[in-house]
C-alpha cells in the first residue's frame, strides 16, 4: 500500500513539474514573439516606412518561430501551430507585396492566436473542468 502511494506521488510530482516547465517555456516564447510582432506592426505603421527594417524584423520572427515550432509541437496541437505558421507566411507575402495594412491585420490575428494558445494550455481550474 505504501509502495503504491509513493509511486503515485512521484508520478503526480513529475506531471506538475513537467507542466510547469512546458507552461513556462510556452509563456516566455509567446511573450517574446508577441513583442517582436508588435515591433514589426509599429514599424509598418510609421509615416516613413523603412523596408529594410521591416524585412529584418520579419526574418527574425520567422527564425524564432521555426525554433519555437519544433519545441512546441511536442505538447501543443499541430493545428493551432499551423494556424500561426500560415498567418506568418501571409505576413511575409503582404510585406513582399508592400501591403502593410493587410500585414498589420495578419499580425493582429497571429497575436490573438498565440494568446489563445497560451490561455488554452495554461494550467488552471477552468481548463481542468
Amino acid at each position: 500500500m505504501l509502495k503504491e502511494f509513493i509511486i503515485c506521488t512521484i508520478i503526480l510530482i513529475l506531471i506538475f513539474v513537467g507542466n510547469g516547465i512546458t507552461q513556462g517555456y510556452s509563456r516566455s516564447s509567446i511573450e517574446n514573439i508577441n513583442e517582436k510582432l508588435a515591433d514589426l506592426r509599429k514599424e509598418m505603421n510609421q509615416e516613413e516606412i523603412n523596408e529594410e527594417e521591416i524585412g529584418k524584423h520579419q526574418e527574425e520572427i520567422d527564425k524564432q518561430w521555426e525554433e519555437m515550432f519544433s519545441k512546441l509541437a511536442y505538447y501543443i496541437e499541430h493545428e493551432e501551430l499551423e494556424k500561426v505558421s500560415r498567418n506568418l507566411e501571409n505576413i511575409k507575402t503582404y510585406i513582399d507585396l508592400k501591403e502593410y495594412d493587410n500585414a498589420t491585420k495578419e499580425i493582429n490575428e497571429v497575436i490573438y492566436i498565440l494568446n489563445h494558445i497560451e490561455d488554452k494550455y495554461s494550467f488552471n481550474l477552468q481548463n481542468i473542468f
